[in-house]
């Protein structure tokens, strides 16, 4: 018997025990759990009406037993039109079951959050900090406070404090505009425009902001 016989048959086998409605029934438990529901973030930030479920396939462990792992993938609608049909994959629920279809482990994961996976905050420090010159972190340095506020708006961020985030944004640009850009690392200073740049449009744009930080935003020159 082939490796793809063996597939074949495993298949069958699954379709018989109609582990995919099994999977799909135990993943409706969780989403309609008040306990789930109840808990911030237990969803990555995302509305539940915003996540789409697709059935992916199974996978087959096979060690002394045979483990049969049914996969549904979670998404969401990709605005930037990014990904693959337009859907962005953000997490997964995997059921593991043996070959009677009886339920040994399962496994839920949401793997991105709203709008934090969306910037890469963390590849952007990264990139910034490359070029970062070390005496700027010295409290008696001029730029000290240019690198506080800088580091505060990805802190805030991550911690979901989208406000806070946009108020050192303004901060960090309201800075620029006082102090000479002679005094700043070229390199530095070209990542770290960018960096804020990019902060400022997003939370703009995802409408994360007040009405009043969006009209102070809105009247810097930068």
């Amino acid at each position: 018997m082939t490796n793809q016989d063996i597939e074949l048959l495993l298949l069958k086998r699954c379709e018989d025990l109609n582990l995919k409605q099994k999977a799909f029934d135990v993943l409706e438990k969780i989403f309609t759990s008040e306990e789930n529901n109840a808990e911030a973030y237990f969803w990555g930030g995302f509305d539940k009406s915003e996540i789409k479920l697709e059935f992916e396939g199974y996978k087959f462990i096979l060690n002394n037993t045979i483990k049969i792992r049914t996969i549904i993938r979670f998404y969401i609608e990709d605005k930037r039109k990014v990904w693959f049909r337009d859907i962005k994959p953000i997490g997964y629920y995997e059921l593991e079951t043996d070959l009677n279809g009886q339920a040994l482990d399962d496994f839920f994961a949401i793997e991105k959050e709203k709008y934090i996976g969306d910037v890469a905050i963390i590849d952007h420090f990264h990139d910034m900090n490359q070029e970062l010159p070390k005496e700027y972190l010295s409290k008696d340095h001029l730029q000290y406070e240019y690198v506080a506020y800088i580091s505060l708006v990805g802190t805030l961020f991550i911690s979901k404090d989208f406000e806070g985030s946009g108020q050192f944004v303004k901060r960090a640009l309201t800075y620029l505009e006082t102090v000479e850009n002679s005094t700043f690392d070229k390199r530095y200073l070209k990542k770290s425009k960018s960096f804020l740049k990019m902060m400022k449009w997003y939370l703009m744009e995802e409408n994360l902001l007040s009405d009043r930080l969006l009209e102070e935003l809105h009247g810097l020159k930068r």
